[in-house]
């Protein structure tokens, strides 16, 4: 009997000893109960726009959904991106949801040849390497002249141009005319309201119905006429580009000081007072409708 109460005795003499030896702080508990990152999963990598032209250099996205249990942690993440075994961007993520989709943009540049760029989509969520995935971008071919349409889908491949038009140049947008007093063929090519004499008229027609051959380029023709002077010249447009692209292009007459002598219509010379207007006009001569017209003044100076 002594000795039990004894061991009582000693027992409750030790407990607030071993009892305050309990109290762990959060320190401890991680120590003790590391918080796991779940298992984290990437799925549907994409590259938009997947293909692209050669000879350019041009963003893409690169885009991913992921999914993790720990999403209310606000992970650290990390995206990689590598194309041919070099880094073209590293960007770190905070992910606050259980699941989302990040999007990364990318600059690539692309090689003036026909082939499929390999990438490597890398991303890591907290310290954990969750994803190695592969992506593919097609370069569809050349671009000579680096408007962003390949050589293969450009009906101007040697003259700069926009995407709208099949890679060709037009004159600025926003004007009725579908007929143009332009500069001349090197790009970027503009749209003129004055020439000065001793020049020569430059003029560029937007016809797709006139696309008729699509072996040889096709022919159109446009008038100039000067009210003051009443001379009028006709001079032939080409189809430029190609064989298939409906725009057509020429040089016209000479503008020449106008003299006391008759004025010969449609002698190569445009005769003009300076000052004078001249208009510039088309007709599709299978749809009377489409008529149009430009205007431009000719002038001695600037």
């Amino acid at each position: 009997m002594n000795t039990k109460k004894f061991f009582v005795i000693g027992l409750l003499l030790a407990l607030p000893s071993v009892v305050s030896g309990c109290f762990l702080t959060l320190g401890d508990l991680d120590k003790i109960f590391p918080v796991k990152i779940g298992p984290a999963s990437i799925s549907n990598i994409r590259v938009e726009p997947a293909t692209l032209p050669g000879g350019v250099t041009q963003s893409v996205t690169v885009s991913f959904a992921y999914n993790h249990e720990d999403g209310d942690l606000g992970l650290k993440a990390k995206v990689t991106v590598k194309l041919s075994g070099a880094t073209l961007i590293e960007q770190p993520l905070e992910l606050n949801k259980a699941n989302d989709t990040v999007r990364v943009p990318v600059t690539i540049s692309t090689p003036n040849t026909e082939t499929n760029l390999s990438l490597e989509v890398i991303v890591a969520i907290g310290d954990q390497l969750s994803a190695s995935l592969p992506a593919t971008i097609h370069v569809v071919g050349n671009d000579d002249d680096r408007d962003g349409v390949s050589n293969r889908d450009d009906a101007c491949p040697n003259q700069a141009g926009e995407l709208a038009n099949k890679g060709c140049p037009v004159p600025p947008a926003n004007t009725p005319e579908c007929i143009w007093f332009v500069d001349g063929w090197t790009p970027p090519i503009k749209q003129v309201r004055f020439v000065r004499v001793g020049r020569q008229i430059f003029a560029m027609v937007n016809e797709p119905d006139e696309n008729i051959d699509t072996d040889t380029p096709d022919v159109v023709f446009a008038w100039v006429t000067v009210p003051h002077t009443g001379d009028l010249e006709i001079f032939r447009l080409t189809e430029i580009g190609g064989t298939s692209t409906g725009i057509f292009a020429g040089l016209g007459p000479l503008l020449v000081p106008a003299l006391s002598t008759p004025v010969v219509q449609n002698d190569g010379s445009l005769n003009v007072w300076d000052g004078d207007t001249m208009l510039l006009f088309y007709g599709d001569v299978n749809n009377f409708s489409q008529q149009c017209m430009a205007q431009a003044r000719a002038g001695l100076g600037d």
